[in-house]
């Protein structure tokens, strides 16, 4: 009875949505560790001072300043996790115009403002931590004590530091969102994690300077033009409350020292940012194993793909998914031949949500792209090449395998099931009715003023037509669900003992070309009149390009892998069409 009970709780706790939260929580605390290196790696660059001579490195490794400033830089960088962990996203909609980030940005008020309020508290503290470290005289608030030469007067480079730091913060939280850099963003499969951070730290350093770098000269320039009026306006609110500030004359600006001090400050701070940020893109998304003292752990997977209300766990899922189809030939196996269930095969119910995925994205595009076909020049097309597909001859001489042969013998065409019509999910209107409280009224507010002018009509009519990639906004898990779902067809010629996958290949093979051909139009009709390189292409098709290369890729596999079958599928005449292209290796 002991052992009864037991194993009753086991099956209790298989529960994939409780298993992807605690494996998340896990990873955090674990980056958490992992920032304590970052954050001496980040301080003993910091305390560096080559008028040391040789001996310069050493003694950063060790100094007492070096402690400190780690404390420090480790506070933060727990700062950042804690944001990521509560702010990041799974999703990713990469637009052509600015409309659609400031509604990103109003998307979620309360979200933005902590994020936001969240890093200019940081880059304050740092800031006081910098002048602490470095000193110089933009930490002091007056330029000299009362009494000495009359009332204080409020220094001028300490003020600007304020403003810099305020700029710096908000400047990173709002390019976070703007370029959805708190998303998940998935490595490959069993990468390891030194090899991970390593390939990341040289881009964490350049960005983090190139950061720095560009707020301080746009600051620069703001500050020298209104910098005056910044400087009356401070000095005017400490008078009523101290009674005794006075104007001091100084520009900080034209302070090599104080330009050297913001540069390193800003610098530092945000390669502090920086490297928490990759590190929690790396710890927090690798592969979560389904826990091996489950006795369902095929129901359990299940479980987690149908989550469709934690984003976070559907994708761990899929990533799952993915790793058992391809790596773990027993659970996959395991999985094929699972058909004592209620509600139908395993296959035929993992299957259906892979599927369902794809189908999803399809209807997607089908909304998004144009009624007519694009005449542009893009890349090569597949549904070109479906009108006729003669058999084609080898160097060799000798034919291909012609999968409508079959069909040319008996003079029938065998049927699919149809599957249950989805409905086409529309491209998100940019002011329609989906937004609400200050997002709305922001949005409203912009559209009615550029409505006034013709130019604000074209900015507006080009915002609305700008083309995004909403379909593709869970690649990742898209990648995931079309290569695990091929995988299993794949390997169901050896290990499917039931032969519950043969029933189903003609459905997933319209179901991947129907989608690769709406993959294959979008990515034509982006590419009208516009150039390889041009950057709205880029932005708009690298991710429809990449999706399009692991359908066909896919489907080759398929291919060669069924070869000797191909006349016994017995496939459609339309879809038989469709796959001679792949037989003759020609798509």
């Amino acid at each position: 009875m002991a052992y009864q009970k037991e194993r009753n709780q086991v099956v209790a706790s298989a529960d994939f949505a409780k298993l992807g939260h605690e494996a998340i929580r896990q990873r955090v605390l674990r980056a958490c560790s992992y920032e304590l290196l970052f954050a001496y790696l980040v301080a003993v660059v910091a305390n560096i001072n080559f008028n040391n001579g040789r001996f310069s490195i050493l003694l950063a490794l060790v100094s007492t300043r070096t402690v400190g400033y780690t404390v420090a830089s480790y506070l933060v960088g727990l700062a950042v996790l804690i944001v990521h962990a509560q702010l990041f996203q799974i999703t990713r909609s990469p637009h052509s115009s600015h409309f659609p980030k400031l509604q990103r940005l109003l998307r979620s008020p309360t979200s933005t403002g902590t994020a936001i309020g969240a890093y200019v508290a940081m880059s304050y503290f740092m800031m006081v931590v910098h002048g602490w470290m470095f000193g110089g005289h933009s930490t002091r608030m007056w330029l000299y004590p009362e009494g000495i030469y009359g009332p204080p007067q409020l220094n001028p480079a300490w003020l600007a530091s304020w403003v810099l730091a305020t700029v710096l913060g908000c400047s990173y939280g709002a390019q976070l969102i703007m370029n959805e850099r708190l998303q998940l963003s998935f490595p490959a499969i069993e990468q390891s994690r030194v090899y991970a951070l390593k390939d990341r730290l040289p881009g964490g350093f350049s960005r983090a300077l190139g950061f720095a770098f560009g707020v301080l000269w746009k600051f620069w320039i703001v500050y020298l033009l209104l910098g005056w009026f910044i400087y009356r306006s401070a000095c005017g609110v400490l008078a009523r409350v101290l009674t005794t500030s006075s104007y001091g004359m100084s520009n900080p600006l034209f302070s090599l020292s104080g330009l050297a001090f913001w540069l390193l400050s800003g610098t530092l701070t945000a390669l502090t940012w920086e490297l928490a940020h990759r590190l929690f893109e790396i710890v927090a998304t690798g592969p979560t194993r389904i826990n091996e003292l489950s006795l369902d752990r095929n129901a359990c997977l299940l479980n987690g793909l149908k989550h469709t209300d934690s984003p976070l766990i559907q994708h761990l899922a899929y990533q799952e998914l993915y790793r058992l189809t391809m790596f773990d030939a027993g659970q996959r196996m395991e999985l094929l031949t699972d058909i004592d269930r209620p509600a139908g095969t395993m296959w035929k119910q993992v299957s259906e949500q892979c599927m369902g995925v794809i189908k999803t994205a399809t209807d997607q595009l089908r909304a998004q792209n144009p009624a007519k076909e694009s005449k542009a020049s893009g890349p090569p097309k597949l549904t070109a090449k479906l009108a006729a597909a003669p058999v084609q001859a080898r160097a060799g001489g000798a034919p291909m395998k012609d999968i409508l042969l079959q069909n040319r013998k008996t003079g029938q065409a065998p049927t699919i099931a149809a599957a249950p019509a989805r409905p086409a999910v529309a491209a998100q209107d940019l002011f329609g009715p989906e937004a609400q409280g200050l997002e709305k009224y922001v949005l409203t507010s912009l559209r009615d003023m550029l409505l006034q002018s013709d130019v604000g009509q074209h900015i507006l009519m080009r915002s609305l037509r700008a083309r995004s990639t909403t379909a593709l906004s869970n690649f990742q898990q898209q990648v995931w669900a079309v290569r695990s779902l091929m995988r299993l067809v794949e390997c169901s010629i050896r290990e499917d003992s039931f032969g519950v996958v043969q029933k189903d290949i003609a459905l997933v093979l319209s179901t991947l070309f129907a989608y690769l051909a709406e993959l294959e139009r979008g990515v034509a009709s982006h590419s009208d009149g516009v150039g390889s390189g041009d950057y709205t292409v880029q932005t708009t098709n690298r991710q429809a390009l990449a999706m399009i290369q692991v359908v066909r890729n896919s489907l080759y596999t398929f291919t060669t892998s069924f070869y000797v079958y191909l006349e016994a599928l017995k496939l459609p005449q339309d879809l038989g069409r469709q796959l001679q292209v792949f037989a003759n290796f020609q798509a």
